[in-house]
């Protein structure tokens, strides 16, 4: 194997290449911030284009009366919270945005609860106890009996979603109120915009099974390339494509996933 593609950063400090197939959070991506700390090259490759779809949301939310009696709201994406950053938040008044900001939200993830923090939610749960819908599926569960609460959440998903948490919520006897606030699409040249930047020898970053069919393939055929998953869902998907992943991430967080690259 040639050595990874490397780049000189600042004072002519080597970068290892890493290429991570996501959308580049906005406002402060964690993922940079982690893999520059580590002495990596973060190319961000999106694969994806999102569409806000905020209008049911923003009926509900200015609807008094069920603002009023909504106590839970659950979030499982970045693209949720882009949506209610940049289309719903700054299109309520003052004390409606403020009552929706008070709300508890749990969330999937350590970004996405930091995301929600940073634009302004106060109660936020999950995070990092809930790397998956399945595990945030239980401690919603758990606190609703241990508090006999009988409200129905707002669960909060993009229009191509698993129905893992409503489900498995229904199964504890809770009912959810599911409401699309984005639609997802996959963009039509992942794979030359990959070719362009992976260069002779990288670490590939897998966050999501959507759009990245054409680039598993070419991996396969190039064995020059080392693969990351962001967790076990993903990490599924890549071995029945045919593709074993190099490392996966404990937890979707950078540190996890820089930690155990840098351990292999």
């Amino acid at each position: 194997m040639e050595p990874f593609s490397k780049s000189e950063g600042p004072l002519g400090y080597i970068m290892q290449r890493a290429i991570l197939l996501k959308n580049k959070t906005a406002q402060q991506d964690k993922y940079e911030l982690e893999f520059q700390s580590n002495g990596f090259e973060p190319i961000f490759i999106p694969l994806l284009s999102h569409t806000h779809v905020p209008h049911e949301l923003l009926k509900l939310l200015k609807d008094d009366d069920y603002l009023e009696q909504l106590q839970d709201i659950i979030v499982t994406s970045q693209r949720t919270v882009e949506c209610l950053y940049e289309s719903v938040l700054p299109h309520l008044n003052v004390l409606a945005r403020q009552a929706f900001q008070r709300k508890t939200v749990y969330a999937v993830g350590p970004s996405t609860k930091d995301f929600l923090e940073r634009i302004g939610f106060e109660h936020v749960k999950g995070g990092a106890d809930a790397g998956n819908g399945s595990i945030l599926s239980d401690i919603i569960s758990s606190e609703y009996h241990e508090q006999c609460k009988t409200s129905i959440p707002l669960l909060l998903v993009g229009e191509i979603r698993k129905d893992i948490i409503p489900k498995k919520l229904l199964n504890n006897g809770i009912q959810v109120r599911e409401v699309v606030t984005y639609r997802t699409e996959n963009l039509p040249d992942n794979l030359t915009r990959f070719r362009e930047s992976v260069g002779k020898s990288s670490w590939v970053v897998f966050f999501s099974p959507q759009g990245t069919e054409e680039i598993i393939e070419f991996i396969k055929g190039d064995s020059n390339h080392k693969v990351a998953s962001i967790g076990p869902t993903t990490k599924e998907f890549l071995q029945k494509k045919g593709l074993e992943p190099d490392v996966v991430s404990v937890k979707p967080d950078g540190w996890n996933l820089v930690n155990a690259i840098l351990s292999s």
